[in-house]
């Protein structure tokens, strides 16, 4: 899982459209998203600032109403990051 999340991070550097898209496939709202998800989300928005502020408003506004979701402490590490 971390190594296909960085493959993603590094081909969002130069193709982050494409990457979005596929990721923001798997992210649905109301289904508690796999930390690998979020994470990568993280790190896209790591290493490619400008590029992810498009998206940032769809990722949110499927996010917050999930917050509530988050029972574990390890989930709630990884929705904050």
């Amino acid at each position: 899982q971390e190594a296909a999340s960085e493959v993603l991070v590094e081909l969002g550097k130069r193709f982050l459209s494409q990457v979005m898209e596929e990721v923001l496939g798997k992210f649905q709202p109301g289904i508690l998203p796999h930390p690998g998800v979020l994470r990568t989300f993280g790190n896209l928005a790591t290493a490619n600032v400008f590029g992810m502020v498009p998206f940032l408003n769809s990722i949110l506004g499927t996010l917050l109403p999930m917050l509530g979701m988050a029972r574990t402490d390890s989930m709630k590490c990884t929705f904050c990051y």
